[in-house]
């Protein structure tokens, strides 16, 4: 049987250069996923929610888009969507 997948939101604020949210969540090894909440670069005015692969160590956030999702759509969904469960504060989480 397969060990369920965690992820654990460690930072989340604004984007200074835009304005829009963020959060960085922590799948352990040093790996984590940046989800931005943004204005879709495709539809004027129409808002996304985009999640991106995230060199925890090193704070590089990868150009691959790992999925995309509607604005209505949390970060908690974006990660179970991506096979993750999402680990609530006060769950521990071995990185």
């Amino acid at each position: 049987m397969s060990e369920t997948k965690r992820a654990r939101l460690v930072a989340n604020g604004l984007i200074s250069f835009d304005g829009f949210p963020f959060e960085i969540w922590s799948i352990g090894n040093g790996c984590g996923i940046f989800v931005d909440f943004c204005e879709s670069p495709f539809d004027e005015g129409e808002s996304k929610t985009l999640a991106f692969p995230l060199d925890l160590s090193h704070g590089i956030r990868g150009s691959n888009e790992l999925g995309s999702w509607s604005y209505d759509a949390t970060g908690g969904k974006a990660i179970r969507d991506l096979g993750y469960e999402p680990v609530e504060e006060d769950e521990n989480v071995t990185d």
